[in-house]
């Protein structure tokens, strides 16, 4: 596989059922608000955007992972229509883990994802500090030595930042490597509903949207114009269970506009269309409104193109400032504010 190839963030399989035949995808360009249109093969992908440019060369692995899974989309969405159609559905094991499975591609390999990985990894790092943990600092071998220097460094208000060159691809797969079993697990308690909308949806870049609120984690996952795959994930886990029945749900025009304006305010780069969507801009007005808002992903461009960059041989690290490590934690994510904002997939 060429180093450069595009590598799609969202799969061709789910950006084709919004493509009509002989006419290109309408996208929205969330930055300059323009509607361009795109051949499949460009929307939503990167040059080597799932690849690690790996210090004994091309690792291809996790989108081989990721292309075994969208072989089997095709199936998965055919059940998944059916299951619209006729009530409560319990689907075949096989399908319902494609669907866990996706999810947690979806969600582990989006830009916010990438975005989020590295913030994620430095917190965890700081927090085993304080507390004395040592499961991610015995993965990266930090000696005893050094970890005692660290605690004694955050006593007088300083904390660890990663120092190294081009190492947000390496961090991003080494959390993806770290959270994939324990999401899909999660997919799997999820409760899980096809609802059929009476608007038409766009896409959103993210593919799959998460929300979190009234004790839940919320996800919408478009399959179609109007079809959407919906997941609630209580955080009572005693009133979670694996692999219960597929609801089957028919929105009401108020909640197909929710649905439609959690998926606009998701999006880092661009919203996938079937057609031009007539002041899709409103929407972002209307989610703020209802309190929909997600973290900001600060440069999502070269989020993109972080799979073209070769890593430093290994992960370095410093001891700043708490408030340089604030710093180095908001040039990747930053919380929401009130203006129109990127996922991070977590909401306010």
């Amino acid at each position: 596989m060429n180093r450069d190839e595009n590598q799609h963030y969202v799969s061709r399989v789910l950006l084709e059922r919004w493509k009509t035949p002989g006419v290109p995808l309408q996208c929205f360009d969330v930055e300059s608000r323009t509607w361009i249109a795109r051949s499949i093969d460009n929307a939503c992908a990167a040059g080597g955007y799932n690849q690690l440019l790996a210090f004994d060369g091309l690792d291809n692995t996790l989108e081989q992972a990721f292309s075994k899974i969208e072989t089997r989309l095709p199936k998965t969405f055919r059940a998944l229509e059916k299951a619209a159609t006729r009530g409560p559905t319990e689907l075949p094991e096989s399908v319902y883990d494609n669907i866990c499975w996706y999810c947690v591609f979806l969600k582990l390999s989006s830009l916010p994802a990438k975005a989020a990985a590295v913030v994620n990894f430095v917190l965890q790092l700081n927090l085993e500090i304080e507390r004395g943990q040592r499961v991610l600092l015995r993965e990266l071998q930090i000696s005893e030595d050094t970890i005692g220097q660290w605690k004694a460094s955050q006593a007088a208000d300083s904390k660890v930042i990663i120092d190294s060159e081009n190492v947000l691809q390496l961090i991003y797969r080494h959390q993806f490597r770290r959270m994939y079993q324990e999401e899909f697990g999660i997919f799997r308690d999820t409760q899980w509903a096809i609802s059929v909308s009476p608007i038409e949806l766009p896409l959103s870049d993210t593919g799959l949207v998460s929300l979190s609120g009234q004790g839940e984690n919320y996800y919408i996952l478009p399959i179609g114009p109007n079809l959407v795959l919906e997941g609630a994930f209580s955080f009572d886990l005693a009133k979670n269970k694996p692999r219960r029945p597929v609801k089957t749900l028919t929105l009401t025009e108020d909640q197909a506009m929710y649905t439609f304006d959690a998926i606009c305010s998701s999006a880092v780069i661009e919203i996938i269309a079937k057609r031009e969507i007539p002041n899709i801009s409103d929407s972002f007005v209307r989610a703020r409104n209802r309190g929909i808002r997600f973290h900001k992903i600060v440069d999502p461009k070269s989020i993109r193109i972080a799979g073209l960059q070769s890593p430093t041989d290994q992960i370095r690290f410093r001891v700043v400032p708490t408030e340089e490590y604030v710093q180095f934690i908001h040039s990747f994510v930053q919380p929401p504010t009130d203006s129109v904002t990127y996922d991070s997939n977590s909401s306010s």
